[in-house]
C-alpha cells in the first residue's frame, strides 16, 4: 500500500507540474491578450454606425454635377467720378426733433478692501529625508502618441494636441473608393478629443461659423504641412473634421479634391454646384477654388453633418492683439472736426477671408464693441442739439469726405465689399461700403431707421425722418424714406446723384 500511494502521488505531482510552471506566462498572455482587445475594441469605437453607412454612400458610384459660374450681384458698372453737390443751405424747421445732449455715464470708483488674514497657530514641523520623498514621488506617464499643433490664428496663438495616428497622407489615385478608404482610416483613430478641442477654441474666441471653420481648416493644414503635394490631404482632413463637429460639408473631385459648403446666406462670386436642391459652395478654405465644369460627388450625407455655414456675427471674434489707428477729418458749417479711432487690425484679416455676400449683411454687421464706442464717443457731440436732418447732413458729410472713393476694381482688382470696420483700414472706400458705414452710424447714434437704395450700378441710403423733409423719396412698406446719399459730395438728405436722378431704386431693409 506505502508503494502504491508513493506511486500515485509523483503521477499526481507531473499531472500539475506543467501548469504550474507555465502559470506566470499564461498568465502574461491573458492580460496581453485582454489589453489589445481593449485596444482594439477603443479604436473600433471611433467608427461608429454612423460612419459605417456614410462610407457605404462613400463607396457608391458618385454622381456628375455641373459647376455653375460665380454669380455677380450687380454686373452694372459702378461710377467713376463722383460730383460733388452745391452746398444748399438747410431752415430748420421749429418743429422738428432735436438730437438730445448725452448725460455723462458715470463710473463710481471701486474701493477694494483687503481681506482680514487669520493668523493661524504654528504647526510643528516634520523633517522628511529626501528617501522618503523619493518615495512619495508619482510617476508621471507620458503618452507618447502624442503631439503638438501650434499655430497663430489672426493673432491668436492656437495648441491642439492630437493622437499622431490622425495624420494619414492620401497618397492613392483620387476616386471615391481611395476617398471612402481615408474617411476609414481617420474615423478609425481618436479624433473626438482634437474636435473638442477645436471646438472649444472656437466658443472661446466667439467664432461665428466662418471663423469655426477657419480655425479647423488651419489645423488640418498645420498637421498636413503646406506642401502642394498634400492638397488631398488637407482637403479632406478639414472635410473630415468638420462633419464630425456637425457642419454640412462636402468633397468633390476631378483632377482635385474641393471642399465645399452651403450657406444660410447667398454667396456671390463664388463657385457652386446645385445638389439635392440645395447649393454647395466652393469655399476656398485651403486656397483651392473650383472653376466652371464638371465634377463628381456622392449622395447621401453623415448624420452628424448637418449645419449649414452662417455669416452673421462676424464681429463677434475677440480678435485684439494687434490695433491699428486711423485719422479722420471733415469739415461742416466752416468748423473742422478731428475723429482718431483705434482699431483690431487681426480683425482686418479675419474679414479679407469672407467670401462675397449679400449686401443686406455688411448692413447689419455693425462694428467690434471697443471701436464702435470710440468712433461714436467722438460723433456723438457733434449732433447733440442738432434737428434730425441737421445731424444726418453731418454724418453724412463725415462719411462723404473724410474718406476717399475709389471703385474696387481700381483698388482691390475685383469686386470687394466691406464691412464698417474695413472702410475705417482701407485707404479706399466705394458706394455700399460708404452706404453701410453710414448706415451704422445713423441707426446708432440718431436711432432712425435706414434702408438700403439699390440702384443699378450703384448704391446708397434712406433715412425715415419723424416729420417728412423736402427731396427725393420713396414709400416702403407703409413708410416714407428719404434719400441720403454717402458716396454724393457735399449733398444733404433729400439730393440724388444727378446720374440716378428720376431712376427708382431698389429699397432694400436689413
Amino acid at each position: 500500500m506505502s508503494k502504491l500511494f508513493t506511486r500515485n502521488l509523483i503521477l499526481t505531482s507531473l499531472i500539475f507540474a506543467a501548469p504550474l510552471a507555465s502559470f506566470h506566462s499564461l498568465a502574461a498572455d491573458s492580460e496581453y491578450e485582454q489589453w489589445l482587445k481593449q485596444t482594439k475594441s477603443e479604436f473600433q469605437n471611433y467608427l461608429d454606425e454612423n460612419d459605417k453607412a456614410f462610407i457605404g454612400f462613400l463607396n457608391k458610384q458618385w454622381k456628375e454635377v455641373d459647376v455653375e459660374k460665380p454669380v455677380k450681384r450687380d454686373p452694372a458698372p459702378k461710377p467713376l467720378d463722383i460730383p460733388v453737390a452745391k452746398p444748399i443751405a438747410v431752415v430748420d424747421k421749429p418743429s422738428e426733433n432735436k438730437i438730445p445732449a448725452v448725460k455723462p455715464t458715470i463710473i463710481k470708483p471701486v474701493i477694494i478692501v483687503e481681506p482680514t488674514i487669520k493668523q493661524e497657530p504654528e504647526i510643528e514641523k516634520t523633517v522628511i529625508t529626501e528617501r522618503e520623498i523619493s518615495k512619495k514621488k508619482i510617476e508621471v506617464k507620458k503618452d507618447f502618441n502624442m503631439r503638438t499643433v501650434k499655430f497663430d490664428f489672426f493673432g491668436e496663438e492656437i495648441s491642439i494636441e492630437y493622437h499622431k495616428n490622425l495624420k494619414q497622407s492620401f497618397r492613392n489615385k483620387i476616386s471615391n473608393n481611395s476617398i471612402a478608404e481615408y474617411w476609414k482610416a481617420l474615423a478609425s483613430q481618436p479624433h473626438k478629443d482634437v474636435i473638442e478641442q477645436l471646438s472649444t477654441t472656437a466658443k472661446n474666441l466667439k467664432l461665428n461659423d466662418w471663423g469655426s471653420a477657419l480655425l479647423f481648416d488651419q489645423f488640418a493644414r498645420e498637421l498636413q504641412g503646406s506642401n502642394q503635394y498634400n492638397q488631398s490631404s488637407r482637403q479632406l482632413t478639414s472635410w473630415f473634421l468638420l462633419v464630425k463637429a456637425g457642419y454640412n460639408a462636402r468633397v468633390a473631385y476631378n483632377d482635385k479634391v474641393f471642399l465645399l459648403m452651403p450657406s444660410k446666406q447667398q454667396l456671390f462670386g463664388t463657385t457652386y454646384f446645385t445638389f439635392d436642391k440645395q447649393r454647395f459652395y466652393s469655399v476656398s478654405l485651403n486656397k483651392e477654388s473650383m472653376k466652371p465644369g464638371k465634377v463628381f460627388t456622392y449622395g447621401g450625407k453623415h448624420t452628424s453633418g448637418q449645419r449649414n455655414l452662417d455669416f452673421s456675427k462676424p464681429n463677434s471674434f475677440i480678435a485684439n492683439k494687434h490695433i491699428a489707428k486711423r485719422d479722420l477729418s471733415f469739415s461742416y458749417g466752416g468748423k473742422k472736426y478731428q475723429i482718431d479711432v483705434d482699431y483690431p487690425r487681426d480683425m482686418v484679416n479675419f474679414f479679407s477671408t469672407f467670401p462675397q455676400l449679400e449686401l443686406k449683411n455688411y448692413f447689419a454687421a455693425g462694428m467690434p464693441k471697443k471701436t464702435a464706442f470710440s468712433l461714436l464717443t467722438q460723433l456723438k457731440p457733434i449732433l447733440e442739439g442738432q434737428t434730425e436732418t441737421e445731424a444726418v447732413n453731418r454724418l453724412l458729410r463725415f462719411v462723404q469726405t473724410a474718406f476717399k472713393y475709389k471703385t474696387d476694381d481700381d483698388q482691390f482688382r475685383q469686386e470687394n465689399y466691406l464691412f464698417p470696420l474695413e472702410t475705417l483700414h482701407y485707404p479706399y472706400s466705394d458706394c455700399e461700403d460708404r452706404a453701410a458705414l453710414f448706415a451704422w452710424l445713423t441707426e446708432s447714434l440718431l436711432k432712425l431707421d435706414v434702408v438700403i437704395l439699390d440702384f443699378p450700378g450703384h448704391i446708397a441710403t434712406a433715412v425715415e425722418f419723424s416729420q417728412p423733409i423736402a427731396g427725393d423719396s420713396w414709400k416702403f412698406k407703409g413708410k416714407r424714406y428719404t434719400v441720403a446719399d454717402p458716396t454724393y459730395v457735399n449733398a444733404n438728405a433729400g439730393m440724388t446723384m444727378p446720374q440716378y436722378k428720376g431712376k427708382s431704386p431698389k429699397l432694400v431693409a436689413f
